[in-house]
């Protein structure tokens, strides 16, 4: 299986590209793709939120659901790099008060997990339907993992069949639950870390998104519509920046910043023979 990819993301109206707080990262090779949301309310939440989605496509943190202790050691390296990074000296008073208490993101993580090499073959020749068997659709997993209302969706068949974390418009609030870079802001916070797991097939289609147009994705599928189809539609970033200008003006979404990431994945075609 392999993944086609696009990435559309436009930052806050009347704010620029150099302020844009969301993050995102895709490793299609390995089947791992993040997103993040800074807050906008605290400190550095760009450089937090992108070290989150590199760390993520870059080295997972291991188990299923991982437990505290592994997300606290895979976290705490990041923390330390962030703080590193930040050139507290010249910050004024007020500005470095406001940094130590942290920055702050929502974070979604996908891996994207393959069947072993030698058993390459006979799955995908299922999944082809070659022998008429529908089981092997399992042995192409995938784990997600959330804090706060960064969102992912899975449609197949032209039908949405997951969303993650939350599935409803009206989950969403103005207080999510976000990581912190700083260690003592993040007491309690792996009791609301949420992972989930299921299966993927050929022309699945997946769409992670920041709050605010994930929100709109949600209230536009309770209605009956089918957003994934304008969402998978979308040819340029200039096409991306319109249909998000129209729906702010509409008052469809909130002014923030919006990303998505669209991927759909598609077998591998078998070599003719020689």
């Amino acid at each position: 299986m392999e993944a086609s990819v696009q990435v559309f993301w436009v930052p806050k109206e009347g704010y620029s590209p150099d302020e844009y707080e969301d993050a995102f990262s895709c490793a299609p090779n390995e089947g791992q793709f993040a997103i993040a949301d800074g807050a906008t309310e605290s400190s550095f939440s760009d450089l937090w939120a992108q070290a989150l989605v590199n760390k993520y496509t870059n080295q997972p943190p291991p188990g299923a659901p991982p437990n505290e202790s592994v997300m606290s050691d895979w976290i705490t390296p990041l923390q330390k790099e962030w703080h590193a990074s930040i050139n507290w000296e010249r910050l004024p008073w007020y500005a470095e008060e406001k940094a130590r208490t942290g920055a702050f993101a929502a974070w979604l993580g996908a891996r994207f997990l393959r069947p072993a090499p030698q058993e390459k073959g006979g799955f995908l020749k299922k999944m082809f339907g070659m022998f008429g068997d529908n089981k092997s659709a399992s042995a192409f997993r995938w784990q997600a993992i959330a804090v706060g209302d960064s969102n992912m969706f899975q449609i197949r068949n032209n039908t949405l069949i997951r969303c993650f974390p939350l599935e409803k418009a009206a989950q969403f609030d103005s207080r999510p639950m976000l990581l912190a870079s700083n260690p003592s802001r993040n007491k309690g916070i792996w009791n609301e870390l949420r992972f989930v797991e299921g299966d993927y097939q050929d022309r699945d289609l997946f769409i992670m998104a920041t709050d605010a147009i994930a929100k709109w994705f949600l209230a536009q599928a309770e209605t009956g519509a089918r957003p994934w189809n304008t969402l998978a539609a979308l040819k340029s970033d200039e096409e991306y920046a319109t249909l998000i200008g129209k729906l702010r003006k509409n008052s469809a979404i909130r002014n923030d910043d919006t990303t998505v990431i669209i991927f759909q994945w598609k077998a591998i075609p078998t070599p003719a023979p020689a």
